[in-house]
């Protein structure tokens, strides 16, 4: 396989860096855009990202990972981060990938797992990949952004600190004035692959299916162990043979 690092400058002028990484077949080849999640990086929990990304080119599978502006090695600090950025650096992610020489543009999936898939989900309707890719979506996050300003305002702060990442009020006031997830992700209507984990204790059983509920062509798979980031060997594998199956039936 081969492993490029790549960057480019999103349109707020932040450079975006991430990596591809290539099956060794010739010509453009199936590809998937993963979205990382909140406070993360393109490498993913315990690397879980990068891991996924070498099963996939092995089955002859290019993906793309980058971390969001504010994140892991791309520009700006978690502080410039807001929610419409979050959205605005999916699609130019998902536009640049396209464009590349060795890309299928007509089979592209949108991976996202945790904050991630809930911006996935709600940026599918406008990029139409050919197969979306939901790992326990964050959208709950939605439901207690006004509460979470709020409480921010009550204490005279404008942000709380979440094992050193700041997370604003302005992030959840900005996140306020969208529609609710399951609203926001109506309209696409290719296939959908969700997971989730048992004993995930931050995305309930619920969220996922209400998901599952709103799309024509959606299948919901639990794995045990692994909580919210799937990090045991069990639920690695279980991921990763997922989203190999789900991409290969689709192409």
């Amino acid at each position: 396989m081969n492993i490029l690092q790549v960057e480019f400058k999103n349109r707020s002028g932040y450079i975006l860096r991430g990596i591809v990484t290539l099956p060794n077949t010739q010509g453009p080849v199936p590809f998937m855009v993963h979205l990382h999640g909140f406070g993360s990086n393109c490498s993913g929990y315990r690397s879980m990202n990068a891991h996924t990304s070498r099963v996939l080119a092995k089955q002859g599978i290019g993906s793309a990972r980058f971390s969001f502006h504010g994140n892991g090695e791309s520009d700006g600090d978690y502080e410039d981060v807001s929610f419409d950025g979050l959205y605005a650096d999916a699609e130019d992610i998902f536009a640049w990938v396209a464009k590349q020489p060795y890309v299928d543009a007509k089979k592209m999936f949108l991976s996202g797992h945790s904050m991630g898939g809930y911006i996935a989900a709600s940026c599918a309707p406008k990029i139409q990949p050919h197969g979306l890719i939901l790992l326990c979506p964050g959208a709950r996050l939605w439901f207690s952004c006004d509460q979470m300003a709020e409480a921010m305002q009550q204490m005279g702060q404008d942000y709380i600190d979440i094992e050193s990442v700041c997370f604003k009020a302005s992030f959840n006031n900005e996140m306020a004035k969208h529609p609710d997830p399951f609203t926001e992700a109506k309209g696409y209507n290719g296939p959908v692959m969700l997971m989730r984990a048992d004993d995930d204790n931050q995305v309930d059983e619920e969220t996922c299916i209400r998901y599952a509920q709103g799309y024509q062509n959606a299948k919901f798979h639990r794995v045990s162990n692994g909580g919210h980031d799937f990090a045991s060997i069990e639920a690695r594998d279980k991921v990763e043979e997922t989203i190999s199956s789900f991409i290969k039936e689709h192409i």
